[in-house]
């Protein structure tokens, strides 16, 4: 969350943003059959929330961040934007386009590729924390060795 609440941080004036947007509900089943009402609400993290929404002048992003720019992220944005013009919060921006976007400290270029065919914008952006930082956080127990001169962190 601080990579996007940084790169949030350094969006042009003018553009506005919130975080954590619902952008859909779907009805869950299981086995073929609709859950009731009160199951549904017991799975509710599993409705759609995006990260962010980004209004610009002339566009509406739906932000999925990640550190590493996963498949995952694509197709998760890519879903939040087929449900989001139903959404009540898409109802303040009539006309403007809806664009997938995937907020990365780290690309997978293959991946951006694929994706962008598809209309998914990656956008790399760098935070205060470095990717060794980063590493050291999601995985502590690990000694993380980088070859010289490879995705290191000036100050090591």
């Amino acid at each position: 969350m601080q990579l996007l609440a940084e790169w949030l941080t350094q969006l042009p004036a003018g553009y506005s943003s919130k975080t954590h947007v619902r952008v859909g509900e779907q009805p869950l089943q299981h086995q073929g059959i609709p859950l009731t009402p009160a199951q549904s609400r017991a799975f509710s993290v599993w409705n759609s929330w995006a990260d962010a929404r980004v209004v610009t002048p002339s566009e509406v992003w739906i932000v999925e961040a990640k550190i590493v720019g996963i498949g995952a992220a694509y197709g998760q944005v890519l879903d939040y934007v087929g449900e989001y013009p139903a959404s009540p919060d898409a109802q303040q921006f009539p006309g403007k386009e809806v664009i997938p976007v995937v907020l990365t400290m780290a690309v997978r270029p293959l991946t951006a590729s694929r994706f962008a065919a598809m209309g998914v914008r990656t956008i790399e952006f760098q935070p205060s924390f470095g990717l060794a930082e980063s590493l050291a956080k999601l995985f502590p127990a690990a000694q993380v060795l980088f070859p010289t001169g490879v995705a290191t962190d000036p100050a090591d």
